[in-house]
């Protein structure tokens, strides 16, 4: 038993000591988090007067940079503003729109959308809400457009896809677990209790009835990696397999539940209405499990082209990718104790 902590503790220093000489050299390729938009929250208070909530990522230290403005007239006013300095969160304005009397067709333009989206909720006063993603090239709102519920449909299903396809961190535990199961059979049953996990906790914490804080959250997801890691490189026993080993689904059912409280995170940014949240989570579940399905297709076929290739059969190369989830983890998993105790 000590002999397999050590064995994993000379592994995770090593594995923390070059992820840290990594990082420095491919400082963006390091972050994890999943691409996150920036959200506008409109309000309609009268005839005239609109508020909006604009809540704007800071990504890697890089904080986004978006003015609203109004083309038929009218002022706007910030009522407050609230900066996030710890490189990572959302940076917070409200905004007062007054429009001008017998206004037709009130536009708003946000200048400065370069890249990403602008997901943007309109709550008319009669308690209607619209959803609309606006992107370069498409920055205008017109406030009195209603959007149909087909097009919500599509776009928080394609937020979902987007969400896991560029979630390093939760493709390298589906990578994990596809590796770490020994026939297809059982990687179903694993990647089933895995889904089923993060829908939970998916659902539990956008409903704001599970709440844990983001940073605790982020650092158990990349310790689930680490551990994967763990057990892939540990020598398999076929008459004394290991818990994890002889069960898979413990491990997929426990890490998936991590899993989805941080799939949640990027529901509760947007902060949606509570009449929108079933919609939406329906939609963003759904294109969670298409991009999981969509990753699982190209590493699957990934491998079986490997596996007709030789020299890769080498155990050299089969250790590579292992040992490369291993220092990207250990990597984010200092990094994210280190905000988790500094935040908290």
């Amino acid at each position: 038993m000590y002999k397999h902590i050590s064995y994993f503790m000379w592994r995770l220093v090593v594995g923390t000591v070059v992820g840290v000489m990594l990082s420095v050299l491919m400082a963006p390729l390091a972050m994890a988090h999943p691409y996150q938009p920036s959200v506008g929250l409109i309000t309609q208070l009268d005839n005239q007067q609109y508020k909006l909530a604009l809540k704007l990522p800071v990504i890697a230290g890089e904080h986004t940079q978006i003015t609203p403005t109004l083309t038929n007239g009218g002022t706007i006013r910030l009522l407050s503003s609230q900066r996030s300095d710890n490189g990572f969160g959302m940076d917070e304005q409200d905004y007062l729109l007054q429009l001008k009397a017998n206004t037709s067709s009130p536009t708003l333009v946000f200048n400065g959308l370069k890249t990403g989206q602008l997901l943007t909720q309109l709550t008319q006063k009669d308690g209607q809400v619209s959803t609309l993603a606006l992107y370069k090239g498409h920055n205008r709102l017109h406030l009195t457009d209603k959007i149909s519920i087909w097009t919500t449909i599509k776009l928080f299903v394609t937020l979902g896809i987007t969400h896991i396809l560029t979630g390093i961190d939760h493709l390298m535990f589906v990578a994990g677990l596809l590796l770490f199961t020994r026939d297809f059979k059982t990687f179903l049953k694993a990647i089933t209790c895995f889904t089923l996990a993060h829908s939970i906790t998916l659902s539990l914490s956008a409903l704001n009835l599970v709440h844990i804080p983001e940073p605790p959250v982020e650092t158990g997801i990349a310790l689930s990696i680490l551990f994967l890691c763990y057990e892939l490189t540990r020598p398999y026993d076929k008459q004394h397999p290991t818990l994890s080993r002889k069960f898979p689904w413990i491990i997929s059912f426990s890490f998936g539940l991590l899993h989805g409280l941080g799939f949640a995170s990027a529901l509760k940014e947007v902060g949606l209405s509570q009449t929108s949240i079933p919609l939406a989570l329906a939609c963003f579940n759904i294109g969670v499990e298409i991009g999981q399905l969509i990753f699982l297709s190209f590493l699957i076929m990934l491998l079986k082209l490997c596996a007709k290739v030789h020299v890769f059969h080498h155990k050299f190369f089969q250790k590579v990718p292992l040992y490369t989830m291993g220092i990207m983890a250990s990597f984010w998993f200092i990094q994210r104790a280190y905000i988790m105790f500094h935040v908290l």
